[in-house]
Formats: structure tokens, C-alpha cells, sequence
């Protein structure tokens, strides 16, 4: 047997010494798989690729090889990596560092390309780094006790595709419209070739493509690219910004345009009307867009202005400042909801006498909701006051009753949360599952976020959908990363990629066999 895999060894020009001696039965086979994967390669592999350059029917070979879904993670411990170290990485492997607790800062001061990125990403004690092509990244970690340790990392590749075959196909794809090949070989171009002069050429063509196929998240992606890596003048940077915000609204990505709006509007003034725009169509309270409302109504006193600001100081209980906006806006119904919730009937009284028949009958059904909200108000406290005491069932009744009311899709939202994590704590898992999808994230009370992502996963781990609860605990990692709820999510996905590490052992044990 030692010489069969000796002669293939040579025979496919491998190094002996990756094999080493073979003892046992189990290296047999591990040698057996690893030659295998070197005969399909050098039976039509890399030669069938890049003989005939890249095409739609093998490009997905190399893709493979770069695709963030299968990567898979390296563990490092930080403290025992000596100074100097060199640490070589596939494309197929993304690192991490555990025992990060004395990093001070840390600076990539070299790069093989001028063009690449670099990701950090802190979690709890870990450092995930991602980096974004080929080539070798220098990396100096400044520990609190003033020592440096410099650490080059060297992303390497199996294969290497040449760049006149991408770039011909980026070109080709796009005078034929086919904007998802040139999506795939503008991936491999900065993946390959970072510093390439064609990539700037091949971004603004898949700007193009992507806007007019309405594949918003790529333009995202590619805007980010543009602004971030490449000196534009004003006029194109201007354009790709507009493009940019207009695809976080098509993918309803209401927080990070308003994120972006917000930077904006802080360095250049010609955004401070849009970024209230948006704030006020997206009830966004930030400091900075009530001070811009704050600031504008001494100018011009608009309605949708006086509303917003009356709304702010209304949510924040400052029912006095609530009241002058309304009033200056003349917000009759909003007045009349003012005075019912602080019990101040005289006002309410006279507003009625200064209303005119049309503003009372908006009045009354401001005063019927209000009076219904206080009644559900009581079924909801009624609902908790027993889940507190251990009354499932009857907390179900009272929440069941809540939902049949008239009430806004916001108050649905949490009801439908307490009660999918009610019908968890019964062990109802497919009730608990088929009422968390009824609840609606986007207009969910924020206190509720980090309990419904964390929620999800536990439902869909005991259910053993591992996938998808792993979704739910990464996306709730990545949204509140240092609360007690994500390292209760960091232990889950750790349990996860165990159950599914010793799953895959189990397949590959039984082809084995067979």
C-alpha cells in the first residue's frame, strides 16, 4: 500500500514529505481522500480551468475556494504567538484570535497591496480578522504593558487565475448585460489582483448592471467600495452616495441610512434637510435630528416639524414642551391625547370648545382609543402580572384577548414576542416558532431586540434547526455584542458547530464504511 501512494505521490508531482509514513489504516484513508482530491484536479482541475481561462461552466471551482460560506476558522492563542511570527492562511480559512484581553491597539503597517482591507472585529475576548485578498498583512499588537508584537499573516491560494481572463470577462458581461458573472469575476479580480487599474472600470460597471436589476444589496457593496478605496471628484462621489442611500431604502435598512445620512449631514450642511427628512419620516429621535428640528422651526414652523418635535417631548414624558408643538402646529387630536394621559380635564374641556365640528369628532375617537388602549393596557399588565407568578395559561388568555383589540401593528409586534416566549417557556416549540414569525422586528420596542434575536435561536436550537439558529444567535452577536445575552449566544454556536463537527464525522465514518 505505501508504495501505491508513493508512486501516485510522484507521479502527480506532490510533496512526499505532506504524506509522511503511513501507519495505520485511518492515515491510509486520509492519504487515500488526499490524493483523490489531486487526481480530479489533475484530470481536468486546474489544467481544464485555466488552460481555457475562466468561463460560466468552472467558475464556480475557484469561487469555491473564496466563498465566505464555507470558510473555515483558525484558532490562534494571542498570548503564546511569539514576536515575529508568520501565520499562513488559505483563502478558505478566515483566523481568529482567543486571549486578546491585552491587546492596547494594534496597526496593520504592511500590506502586499495598497487596495486591500483589512477587517477587525471584537468579541468578547476574541479578535476575528478578515482579510480581503490575497497577499501578506503585517499586523503590530501593542499590549498594555507596552510590549509589541508584529505578526504577519499570509493569505495564499491554491490556485492562481490569471488577470487578462477576469478582466475580459468583466468586459464581456457587461456590453451583454449578464450583471452576476460580472459580479463573481469583479470578486475574483480584488480577491487576486487588489491594486488591478481595470477594478475602478469594472465597479462603476456593476453599479450600473446591479441598479438597473434591482439587485440592491451588490450596490450597497460596490458603493461602499468606490467611496472607501478610490479618490472620486465630487460630482461622481456625489452621484454614488445617491445611489448608495437609495438602495438602503429599497432594502429598508433604515438604521444604517440613517447612520450614513447623519455623518453626512454633520460635514457637509446640504444634508442636514434630508437627514431631518428622514428622521421625521422614519421617527428617528436622535439628539441630532431634534436639535436640526429645533433649529429649522425658528425659521420656517412647519406642521410635519411642530408634530415631530411635539412627538419627541410627548414620548419622553415632557408633556409641557409636547404641548407648544402641538399647539403651534395646531394638533388638535394629538392635544387631546396630551390631556387625557395627564388627567388634565380642564384643558381637554376647553380644547373641545375651541374645536370645530369636524376637530370634535376627531377628538372623540381620539378619546374611545385612548380609553381602549388603557383597557388593553390592563389585559397586557394582567398577562404579565401572571407570567411573573408562573400562570401560563392564563397569561396566554389575557394576551390572546389583547390581540383581538384595534390596537397598532407596534403593540401587536411585542405582544406576539411576550407570547412566542411564553409558548417557549411551556415547551410549545412549534407555537412558539409560528408566533415569533409573527412578530415584526422593524417596529418591535428596542428593549425587546436582544431577547427576540436570542429567543429565535433557543427556539430553533431545541427544535434542532442548528442553521437557523445559528443565524439568530450570530445576528444577535454582531447587533449587541457585549451583553450577557450574546455570550449566552457565543456558548450556543459553540454547541452547534460541535453537534454539526461530529455530525459531518459521522457522514464521512459511514462512506467509509461503505
Amino acid at each position: 500500500m505505501k508504495k501505491i501512494i508513493l508512486f501516485a505521490t510522484i507521479l502527480l508531482g506532490v510533496s512526499i514529505g505532506s504524506y509522511g509514513a503511513i501507519n495505520n489504516s485511518k492515515e491510509i484513508d486520509e492519504a487515500n481522500k488526499k490524493i483523490n482530491k489531486e487526481l480530479s484536479l489533475f484530470y481536468g482541475g486546474y489544467e481544464k480551468i485555466y488552460s481555457h481561462g475562466i468561463n460560466k461552466n468552472n467558475i464556480n471551482f475557484i469561487l469555491g475556494e473564496i466563498d465566505p460560506g464555507r470558510t473555515e476558522k483558525v484558532e490562534y492563542d494571542f498570548e503564546i504567538i511569539p514576536n515575529g511570527r508568520v501565520i499562513s492562511l488559505g483563502l478558505d480559512e478566515k483566523i481568529e484570535l482567543k486571549n486578546i484581553s491585552q491587546i492596547k491597539k494594534l496597526k496593520v503597517i504592511e500590506k502586499t497591496y495598497k487596495n486591500s482591507l483589512v477587517d477587525l472585529k471584537r468579541e468578547g475576548e476574541n479578535l476575528k480578522i478578515n482579510f480581503s485578498s490575497v497577499g501578506e498583512y503585517k499586523i503590530s499588537f501593542t499590549e498594555k504593558n507596552q510590549m509589541v508584537k508584529e505578526i504577519t499573516f499570509k493569505k495564499i491560494t491554491k490556485y492562481q487565475p490569471f488577470p487578462e481572463d477576469i478582466e475580459k470577462n468583466i468586459e464581456e458581461s457587461y456590453n451583454n448585460g449578464d450583471y452576476k458573472f460580472l459580479n463573481e469575476n469583479l470578486l475574483l479580480l480584488n480577491t487576486f489582483f487588489p491594486d488591478s487599474e481595470e477594478i475602478i472600470k469594472g465597479l462603476f460597471y456593476a453599479l450600473e448592471l446591479n441598479e438597473k436589476n434591482n439587485n440592491y444589496d451588490a450596490v450597497r457593496n460596490v458603493s461602499k467600495l468606490l467611496v472607501r478605496n478610490y479618490k472620486l471628484d465630487e460630482g461622481k462621489k456625489e452621484e454614488i452616495v445617491r445611489i448608495y442611500l437609495n438602495a438602503l431604502k429599497e432594502l429598508d435598512e433604515r438604521g444604517e441610512y440613517l447612520e450614513f445620512l447623519e455623518k453626512l449631514a454633520a460635514h457637509d450642511e446640504r444634508y442636514q434637510s434630508k437627514y431631518l427628512d428622514a428622521s421625521i419620516e422614519y421617527k428617528n429621535y436622535s439628539l441630532k435630528a431634534v436639535k436640526l428640528a429645533e433649529a429649522q422651526i425658528l425659521i420656517e414652523s412647519a406642521p410635519k416639524i411642530t408634530e415631530y418635535l411635539g412627538d419627541y417631548y410627548y414620548q419622553s414624558k415632557d408633556y409641557s414642551k409636547a404641548v407648544i408643538y402641538y399647539k403651534t402646529g395646531e394638533n388638535f387630536e394629538k392635544l387631546a391625547l396630551v390631556y387625557l394621559e395627564t388627567e388634565d380635564q380642564i384643558s381637554y374641556e376647553a380644547l373641545k370648545l375651541e374645536a370645530n365640528p369636524e376637530q370634535i369628532e376627531k377628538i372623540k375617537k381620539v378619546e374611545i382609543k385612548y380609553l381602549e388602549r388603557k383597557k388593553l393596557e390592563e389585559y397586557i399588565g394582567t398577562a404579565e402580572k401572571y407570567t411573573k407568578e408562573g400562570r401560563l395559561q392564563e397569561a396566554e388568555l389575557y394576551y390572546k384577548r389583547s390581540l383581538k383589540k384595534d390596537i397598532s401593528p407596534e403593540l401587536k409586534s411585542n405582544i406576539y414576542y411576550k407570547l412566542a416566549d411564553l409558548y417557549y417557556n411551556l415547551n410549545e416549540l412549534q407555537l412558539a416558532e409560528n408566533t415569533l414569525e409573527l412578530t415584526d422586528i422593524k417596529v418591535l420596542d428596542e428593549e425587546y431586540f436582544g431577547g427576540y434575536y436570542y429567543l429565535g435561536g433557543m427556539i430553533y436550537y431545541n427544535l434542532e434547526s442548528y442553521d437557523e439558529s445559528s443565524k439568530y444567535f450570530k445576528t444577535l452577536i454582531k447587533k449587541f455584542p457585549n451583553t450577557t445575552l450574546s455570550n449566552r449566544g457565543r456558548i450556543y454556536i459553540l454547541k452547534i458547530e460541535k453537534i454539526n463537527k461530529n455530525k459531518l464525522e459521522k457522514e464521512v465514518e459511514n462512506e467509509s464504511n461503505n
